[in-house]
């Protein structure tokens, strides 16, 4: 058993590849303490559930401009170029390190097979066992992070606050296995909220807790209004919005009305399609997700969605797949400059729960899992360069809530979920935001206070929800996914 030093030389929260990226990368640096802490293991994480793959430029015929330039259009004129281009252009290198490492992607790391999804104007996706991508590149880094004699995993504890001085970041205050850690710098990747919705492709664990604890603490987050909504989930009665891959319109799919009639081109941006399918439900119609023409043999080349297909006794090869939008991935969150340093020194953030500027308006398809394994490695290694503070290493000193009765956070949640859905869902309305705000208040006021995880996990998501309607509110005009008709 590893003993937990005084202080680490750096703490990361959040097992996805974004922190695993990080950890893996700071440990380069012998002799360096790393802490790597989360409240679930790795297959908890948005990562690990990720279907479609890694936008890479990788190919003969591709180059990282290319894919920059695919990007910057994806994101509506409010990406951050200097970011845009840095992420484009380690990309290639980031994924030869982990080829180097013993990865394999589908097709032989020799000569990758490439797929297409929609925003590329070329072949770029990299794929593992087809639609198992996030599953095997996150279990594969949490192996090499457990192999490494630097890295202290501490699993089941949960960050409740961060503690930071004039000289910046202190230490974490966590619940859980482990009580209170100092560090000399910190870095959170804790995912994004897109669970704070109630049509969501998310575990409902994804709430925005690491967003929420940062702003308590100082830090400024950024983009909150600009949540992604998929257009491909699974309409159906039986469990959540089940996500069918951008992959398989890259591979032939097309979207289509209850009369067989293509509604919307499938390879257009996210935004684009998401709306269009609104559009038809909302004027009554139907949309479908018409896969039997798909040019690769779909039980083979997505093995997991045609399983689920099938326990809601669909087969893609001869059914059409019901289908509408659910919010799927967050692009706001805990504001980043070109180092992955957040607004108070010696705290970094990588991976949805930041904001780095990379999407912009409207995140490009298999750019997320890039970015967590780039702006990861750059976290990494600029957090394990941060220099020890004067603080003491001592028990940070954090305010604690009184506990109090109150609604339960059972139902809170439900409520708040129902709230951003109806209010803050793929079309926005003034109207209807503020009504959303106002009841979100209302549930911060009411829900119970308790000194639990599952009761600081849910205030923190009222609080990412505020955030949310309060940003959407704020941004008057229509641009990416943020869709507003008045």
């Amino acid at each position: 058993m590893k003993i937990m030093p005084e202080k680490f030389d750096l703490i990361v929260v959040g097992s996805g590849i974004a922190g695993l990226s990080a950890a893996l990368e700071a440990a380069k640096s012998k002799g360096k303490s790393i802490c790597l802490i989360d409240r679930f293991d790795e297959s908890h994480s948005n990562s690990f559930c990720a279907q479609g793959g890694i936008a890479c430029a990788f190919a003969k015929n591709d180059s990282w401009q290319k894919h920059a330039q695919d990007t910057l259009a994806a994101g509506a004129g409010l990406c951050n170029n200097e970011i845009v281009n840095l992420v484009t252009k380690k990309g290639p290198e980031a994924i030869k390190e982990l080829m180097d490492s013993g990865l394999e992607f589908d097709g032989g790391n020799a000569k990758p097979e490439f797929g297409l999804e929609g925003g590329h104007s070329e072949k770029r996706v990299l794929h593992i066992k087809g639609d198992q991508t996030g599953k095997e590149v996150t279990k594969f880094m949490a192996r090499l992070a457990k192999e490494q004699g630097n890295i202290q995993i501490i699993g089941k504890a949960f960050m409740a606050g961060i503690a930071a001085g004039n000289n910046g970041f202190i230490g974490i205050e966590a619940i859980g296995k482990a009580d209170a850690i100092s560090g000399n710098a910190l870095v959170i990747a804790t995912g994004g909220y897109a669970a704070c919705f109630e049509k969501s492709t998310n575990p409902e664990t994804t709430l925005g807790s690491g967003i929420a604890v940062a702003e308590q603490a100082g830090c400024i987050l950024g983009g909150m209004e600009f949540v992604q909504f998929h257009p491909t989930t699974l309409q159906s009665a039986i469990g959540s919005n089940f996500l069918v891959s951008e992959a398989v319109r890259g591979e032939g799919g097309k979207i289509v009305d209850g009369n067989n009639r293509a509604i919307v081109n499938p390879l257009w941006t996210r935004d684009k399609v998401s709306i269009a399918i609104y559009e038809e439900l909302a004027a009554g119609g139907k949309v479908f997700l018409d896969a039997r023409e798909v040019r690769a043999d779909f039980a083979e080349r997505f093995p997991s969605i045609y399983a689920e297909l099938l326990r809601h006794k669909i087969n893609p090869e001869t059914d059409l797949i019901p289908i509408e939008a659910a919010a799927h991935y967050t692009i706001g969150g805990i504001k980043t400059n070109e180092r992955a340093m957040a607004s108070i020194k010696g705290i970094y953030a990588a991976g949805e729960c930041s904001c780095s500027g990379l999407h912009g308006a409207n995140r490009l398809a298999s750019n997320s899992l890039l970015e967590g394994l780039v702006m990861g490695k750059i976290a990494g290694a600029n957090a394990i360069s941060e220099k020890s503070g004067k603080q003491s290493p001592t028990k940070p000193n954090l305010k604690i809530s009184p506990e109090k009765g109150g609604l339960s956070q059972a139902i809170a949640l439900k409520q708040m979920r129902q709230a951003m859905w109806a209010n803050c869902g793929i079309v926005r309305e003034t109207a209807k935001m503020e009504s959303g705000l106002a009841k979100i208040k209302m549930l911060e006021k009411e829900i119970e206070v308790s000194e639990t995880i599952e009761n600081a996990v849910a205030r923190n998501a009222l609080l990412v929800s505020r955030r949310t309607f309060e940003a959407a509110l704020a941004r008057k005009g229509s641009v990416g996914c943020h869709c507003r008709i008045n």
